[in-house]
């Protein structure tokens, strides 16, 4: 019999067809699991990215109020004083001084320093940044709102009557879902607090705080059902009184506005808030989800902003200062202008040490060191110190550059520093320390890209004449230049968003201006991030989310540098 004969003999084999197929079938699910994981990993790098780049689509542009000046007035506290003027002559010139004070809030003072434009008419446009509070609400990041245009009759100064159906709708939706968030998130947690501290009450009858916490309890229970009970019977009369706690509606008509205090759908009334306003034709209505005790604007102030924005005296622009200004106490002003520069000074000190020391000795233990002991502990040791956390290197530098180790001397009476004498917050402390956090990952890449250089390439140059140190040179580091470069970027890329060493040498105080030098006190991207996420105001988090985006971009032109310098390499 033919070996052809045999082996198809042998595949005819049911046994052998049914393991065949066994096999195939694992193979499938294998290449299945490995589509799904990779699904599953570019689905959620997406999702975070997306994120981060919704959140952060706000802090990229910034509303400014455009106001006409006299051409003698300049930036300063004049130009502020003329902007407030202009909001204070928009919302009708009130009276009070409390009503003043808040409609200037609107406006930064340290924002007074708008672009002066070409003027006619003796007179020029300016430009101030809103506040932060302003600048989230017309960009609709403050509360849910509906707008309503409606024709509408005024029985009596602080009375209208029409066809209220649809923002009485949406107020009562509102309501609706306010109800059921205080029985889910307030009344079921009250009911099972008392229901468990009456079994506590069962088993110790005489414990005295256990029935003052029931009967306090109790009394809240009662208040939540009341209450529930009372907006309940509201919406079925469909007359609805609004409180602080409850949804805003606020009316424009005539030259007045005003905050509704009760509504039903043919009937509303109001207390003004504002007067003297420009007259208008129609009745607007605005319903805001937020009630007053949530937002950080109060009536007035949305009611100007609601104003200026009809009047269209606010405009939406690229928001430059996050990029040309530094760090603020304000979110309207503050920039990245000193964590970028910072950045970058920590990141030229650290290639500058971390580099040339790291691929020297990369090429010193591969090429020249002796297989011994000594340089397999210091091989295991490199290896460690690359999974030793970064926050340990940040003590260290703390510990060596900025305060030094003052060691005693025994029975002499005085001791001696080692270390110490550098500033904290600068970027030579801060790029030695990211230098050190970053040596062994160039160390372990580089050695790996030597030893992937065939032995065949080290013989024929030494068969032909050279010498060590050329055959290294002229053979083996070429070759290995694509693996040594990538492991090196990759290392500094991951130093560049290291945050807890910079934190414990001092790179975290407040920076109001770019740091010009190594030695000037600085911060850095990373710490600006973990400084604006922890203030709270709201305005804060779109901040935040952009310098995140910022920096990504950076470790991603890292990256884009180290692939193009591999390809072009391996071409070579």
């Amino acid at each position: 019999m033919q070996g052809s004969e045999r082996l198809s003999s042998f595949t005819r084999n049911p046994q052998f067809r049914r393991r065949l197929e066994q096999r195939r079938r694992s193979d499938a699910r294998f290449r299945t699991y490995g589509i799904v994981a990779v699904g599953i990993a570019l689905a959620l790098l997406i999702t975070l990215l997306s994120s981060i780049a919704f959140e952060a689509r706000s802090a990229f542009t910034r509303h400014k109020l455009m106001i006409s000046v006299s051409e003698g007035v300049s930036d300063g506290p004049a130009l502020y004083d003329e902007a407030v003027s202009e909001l204070l002559r928009v919302s009708g010139q009130p009276e009070g001084r409390e009503a003043r004070l808040s409609i200037s809030r609107l406006i930064s003072p340290l924002a007074a320093h708008g672009v002066l434009a070409a003027g006619r008419d003796e007179s020029v446009e300016a430009s101030l940044a809103l506040s932060d509070d302003a600048d989230l609400y017309l960009k609709g990041h403050s509360s849910e709102r509906r707008r309503f245009t409606m024709t509408a009759w005024r029985d009596e100064e602080t009375v209208l009557t029409g066809d209220l159906k649809r923002p009485v709708r949406r107020l009562t939706s509102w309501q609706r879902d306010d109800i059921t968030r205080i029985e889910t998130r307030q009344l079921r947690p009250a009911r099972r607090e008392a229901q468990r501290l009456v079994e506590a009450l069962e088993t110790a009858p005489d414990e005295l705080l256990l029935r003052r916490r029931l009967s306090a309890s109790q009394d809240r229970i009662e208040k939540l059902e009341a209450e529930l009970a009372e907006r309940r019977q509201e919406l079925e009369r469909g007359e609805i009184a609004l409180t602080v706690s409850d949804p805003v509606l606020l009316v424009r008509v005539g030259r007045i506005a005003g905050r509704v205090t009760r509504v039903s759908e043919t009937r509303l009334e109001f207390e003004p808030v504002l007067s003297g306003l420009r007259a208008i034709g129609d009745t607007h209505l605005l319903v805001l989800r937020a009630p007053v005790s949530e937002r950080t604007l109060s009536d007035l102030q949305i009611a100007v902003l609601e104003e200026i924005r009809r009047l269209e005296l606010t405009d939406r622009k690229i928001n430059w200062s996050l990029f040309v200004s530094s760090d603020s106490s304000e979110a309207e002003l503050a920039g990245l202008a000193a964590g970028l520069a910072g950045s970058i000074l920590l990141i030229l000190v650290t290639m500058l040490l971390a580099v040339p020391v790291g691929i020297a000795a990369a090429v010193y233990l591969e090429e020249f060191a002796p297989r011994n002991r000594l340089t397999n502990f210091i091989q295991v040791n490199i290896n460690n110190l690359a999974a030793v956390p970064s926050i340990v290197f940040g003590l260290l530098g703390a510990a060596i550059l900025i305060n030094g180790i003052v060691i005693p001397l025994p029975f002499l009476g005085s001791s001696f520093t080692i270390g110490g004498g550098l500033g904290r917050g600068w970027p030579l402390v801060g790029g030695v320390v990211l230098a050190l956090m970053t040596l062994p990952t160039i160390i372990i890449a580089s050695r790996a890209a030597l030893r992937s250089v065939p032995n065949s390439v080290r013989q024929g140059a030494l068969a032909v004449g050279a010498t060590r140190l050329q055959m290294i040179h002229h053979h083996v580091l070429p070759i290995a230049g694509p693996g040594i470069l990538t492991g090196s970027i990759i290392g500094l890329a991951q130093a560049l968003g290291e945050t807890a060493p910079l934190l414990l040498i001092g790179m975290v105080a407040f920076i109001a201006d770019a740091p010009t030098g190594m030695t000037d006190r600085s911060s850095a991207l990373p710490v600006l991030i973990y400084q604006w996420s922890t203030r709270a105001e709201r305005a804060w988090e779109p901040m935040t989310s952009a310098a995140i985006i910022v920096l990504l971009a950076l470790m991603l032109v890292l990256n884009g540098v180290a692939v193009w310098l591999r390809m072009r390499y391996e071409k070579q």
